[in-house]
């Protein structure tokens, strides 16, 4: 399947961006922190980044898509915690976080969202989480991650990271 094939999943307009967000308040999702701790999680993106761009240019595709889901986890943790002051655990309802606050444009929600469907299964999971398993725990599975997937995954977390530095 390619990402440019994928139907977003994540909410598509207000109401159920609103729906979405509130169910995971109601899941505990977001946790409170201090906001000068996204200093913290930004340095450990760029760190992540870094990374994501060494394991690219060594062809280990399952390395690169892991250490860009963090890159990207950690960006957007560190955007939510300096602006709205928590963070979230969970990969989807922090990208609908950022996009409920406002934090993020149409363009890079769209973007994130399809890079979150891209990588999740019937139930909805993160394909850079599920990308990520496969790459970590699976033994049979992480060979079929190829140079696409990767490629996409590591432009995606690249853009974000500075889009975040620079917000």
């Amino acid at each position: 399947m390619e990402i440019k094939d994928i139907n977003i999943k994540l909410p598509k307009n207000a109401e159920s961006l609103e729906k979405f967000y509130q169910n995971c308040e109601i899941r505990k999702k977001f946790i409170s922190g201090n906001k000068q701790f996204s200093e913290k999680h930004l340095k450990k993106a760029k760190h992540d980044l870094y990374r994501t761009i060494r394991e690219f240019e060594d062809k280990c595709w399952d390395w690169t898509v892991i250490k860009a889901y963090y890159a990207i986890h950690h960006s957007g943790n560190a955007l939510l915690l300096r602006k709205k002051g928590f963070f979230c655990k969970d990969h989807s309802c922090l990208i609908v976080a950022l996009k409920y606050h406002n934090l993020i444009a149409d363009e890079l929600f769209n973007e994130l969202s399809k890079l979150h469907e891209s990588l999740s299964d019937a139930l909805g999971f993160d394909l850079t989480f599920q990308l990520r398993k496969l790459g970590q725990y699976d033994v049979d599975e992480w060979e079929n991650i190829k140079e696409s997937d990767a490629s996409i995954v590591i432009s995606i977390a690249k853009k974000f990271v500075s889009f975040v530095e620079n917000a």
